[in-house]
């Protein structure tokens, strides 16, 4: 049985499993060699993860599969988009299914929620920041409906 639900405590372990998952698949892709895997695991991760849980400027949402997290997002609403109309949106910041559940519209099911979350936030604009590497997940999103609307660019010094 399928269960998309709001994240608890509960669900901590879980997603930071999860999100440890989703840290060494960027790096093993090659999307981003400047994550650290262990982060999720240190007070700076734990705590940012049971806030991102918690606050009502955040979201936590897991997907259940008979009762075991096989997949969750995490997403939160920033404030930092000066010379806008709408200088408040929703950052998709995390999200990740376990790869034997990938295919099935879980992924989906997701970002349907945290729509729904960020529109009764009364939030106007929705985000997430994706390695341009990552062709399949940039395919996710425009499936999702998401466009490209800005490049960021960076270099190591």
């Amino acid at each position: 049985m399928v269960e998309i639900k709001k994240a608890t405590l509960d669900d901590f372990s879980s997603i930071q499993a999860l999100n440890k998952k989703l840290f060494l698949y960027e790096i093993k892709q090659g999307y981003d060699d400047n994550i650290n895997p262990d982060w999720n695991f240190s007070k700076e991760g734990i705590n940012e993860i049971k806030e991102r849980i918690t606050s009502k400027e955040s979201c936590g949402i897991v997907i259940k599969i008979d009762n075991k997290v096989v997949g969750y997002l995490i997403g939160l609403i920033l404030e930092d988009e000066t010379g806008r109309k709408e200088s408040r949106y929703a950052e998709l910041e995390h999200m990740f299914v376990d790869k034997e559940h990938r295919g099935k519209g879980l992924g989906e099911k997701l970002v349907v929620e945290f729509k729904k979350w960020a529109k009764n936030k009364n939030l106007k604009r929705l985000k997430a920041n994706i390695s341009y590497k990552n062709k399949k997940a940039i395919a996710f999103y425009k499936k999702s409906g998401l466009i490209s609307a800005d490049i960021t660019m960076a270099m190591n010094i």
